[in-house]
Formats: C-alpha cells, structure tokens, sequence
C-alpha cells in the first residue's frame, strides 16, 4: 500500500500503529484485507509521475469510514459503501479505524468495460443499492476461497469480477451478455442465501423477496422456474430443514408444533401434509429414523449421518 499511497499517522498520540494486511493475486490484479487504526493517505503528482502505477483501487470498508478531501469538496465514504479510487489521479484521505477489503484494477482491463471510464475517482456507490450488496457479498466470496484456489484458476476469477464490477458502476445498463449471466448468478445465490437464513420468517413472499434484491416479479419468477416457483422452492428449502431436524441424532428432540414454527409453517397440520407429500412419510416416521442413523464416528472414519446430513441438505 505504502508504493500506493505515503501513509502518515493522523494523530500519533492516539494509539499505537497497528496493520494487518494479506493480498491474493489473481492474475493481472489483487484482492486484499487491510485492517489498522486511524490513517491518513495521500498521492501527490509527484508520485504519480514517478511511479508510474496506472490502475483503479476499489475498497468497500467493513469496518470504520473514509473521509476523503475531493476537488468538488469533502465527502464521507460510509462502511459497505462501494468506493473507487483512480491512482492516476491526487489522493488525500483520513481512514477512520478500519477493516477494508481492497481490489487493484489495471486500466486497460476496466476501462474498456465501461460507458464512461473518466471521472471514477472518489466515486462512490451506495451500500444499500441491490448491485452493490450482491457485489460486496461476491468479493467477500472470493476473499474466503482465495486460499484454496490454484494459480491457474486466479485469472478467470478476476475476469468474472471485472465483469460484475463494471455491470455495478454501469448501473446495469446495456450489459453484456457475460455481465447478466454473471448477476443472474449472482442474484439466485444471494436470494437462496437470504432464504435458508430466515425460514422461520412470514416474509418469504415474492414482493417481499422482490424488494429487498431490487428486481422485478417477473425476474424472480424466471430464477426460480427450474424449481416450480419462488414458493416452491421456499417450501422445499423448509421441508430439508424440518427433516434434519427431525433426523439428526445429535439435536434434542423436538415436537412437530415448534418445527413446524421454526421452518415457517403457520399451523402443525399444515406442516404434516406437506411433509408427507414431499418425502412419502410423517414426521413421526422421519423422527423414528434418528435411532437408526449412526453419530459420526470420533476417529474420523465414514459414517451412515455423514451421508444423511448431506442428502438433507439438497
């Protein structure tokens, strides 16, 4: 960062400098953790000139907010927000105490993506956009499985968050083809996420759904048709849950009512039905089940759980 920008304690007397930084290469660019206290950072002209470094850096802060001294006047970059920074350009900023995540962009890679490449610096994007929550979930994503990925595989992830990275500062017009396949993506993984963590919520409906991601009723519908609907799949994703609460040997046990209410379903009757339609059983029958099913073996080896806990979870 210090080849970026000169860092420079804001207040020295404040705290003692503290950094943690770690950064993945994924061919022609970088994605990075930065965590430390209060900062100041600049880049003059002169530093430009003498490095030479043409690229944009884009930072979403998880933690902590960017105060940032513009030509158009001081702005406030809030955490979540969606911030890029153009390196060819001045830079004078103050970080609050932070956690930011950070991902180095060459020009040549972005610039062609975009409608109006120019006048990117300090350029901000809401957090609370549907573009770029899904964005910021992605590069988070990436962040968790960059340790596990191979050399080879770097590049081709990079292109595919350079693609969902211009469709955001787009806007999402005149997107590419790549671009939408990308945030359809995107979007179903995101909506399925938000699903499994609020079954036991009244607010799984398609409007509600639809609000919250920003896309059409229409759209919805399209994602989840291979599943017979919005409702259908939140009815299936509910039922998977009732049955590993119902199998699993490890959890206490628990009468039909409380499942019921803990998957979502308004009544235990209703609950009933629907569980005998989708696996053939009552939940009295799946609940008898758990005596059958082995707990995992302590030295490691297979276990007869391990396989039902997963074929639940489909």
């Amino acid at each position: 960062m210090s080849q970026l920008y000169v860092p420079a304690l804001d207040d020295p007397s404040r705290d003692p400098f503290r950094v943690e930084v770690d950064s993945f290469l994924l061919g022609a660019g970088t994605l990075g953790r930065c965590v430390s206290v209060q900062q100041a950072f600049s880049r003059s002209r002169a530093q430009i000139g003498l490095d030479g470094i043409d690229n944009y850096m884009i930072q979403i802060f998880r933690k902590g907010r960017c105060h940032a001294r513009a030509p158009g006047g001081d702005t406030i970059l809030d955490a979540g927000d969606i911030c890029i920074f153009d390196n060819a350009e001045p830079l004078d900023t103050v970080n609050e105490d932070f956690d930011l995540m950070a991902l180095a962009v060459p020009r040549d890679r972005l610039a062609p993506l975009l409608h109006d490449p120019e006048g990117l610096h300090y350029r901000c994007i809401g957090r609370n956009t549907p573009l770029a929550r899904l964005f910021r979930s992605h590069i988070l994503d990436v962040y968790r499985m960059a340790p596990r990925m191979r050399v080879e595989e770097g590049p081709e992830v990079f292109s595919a968050l350079l693609q969902f990275l211009a469709a955001v500062i787009n806007s999402g017009r005149d997107q590419t083809c790549e671009q939408k396949a990308l945030l359809r993506q995107s979007v179903l993984q995101e909506v399925r996420r938000h699903i499994d963590t609020n079954l036991e919520s009244d607010s799984l409906t398609v409007e509600d759904i639809a609000s919250r991601f920003g896309i059409s009723r229409t759209g919805l519908y399209r994602h989840f048709e291979p599943y017979g609907g919005v409702a259908a799949f939140v009815r299936q994703r509910r039922l998977a849950a009732a049955y590993q609460k119902l199998t699993d040997p490890r959890s206490e046990p628990l009468n039909n009512n409380v499942i019921a209410a803990s998957v979502g379903f308004q009544s235990e009757s209703a609950f009933i039905r629907a569980f005998r339609r989708r696996y053939g059983m009552t939940p009295g029958d799946a609940r008898r089940q758990r005596h059958a099913i082995a707990l995992p073996d302590p030295s490691g080896a297979s276990s007869r759980y391990t396989w039902s806990e997963w074929f639940a979870g489909l």
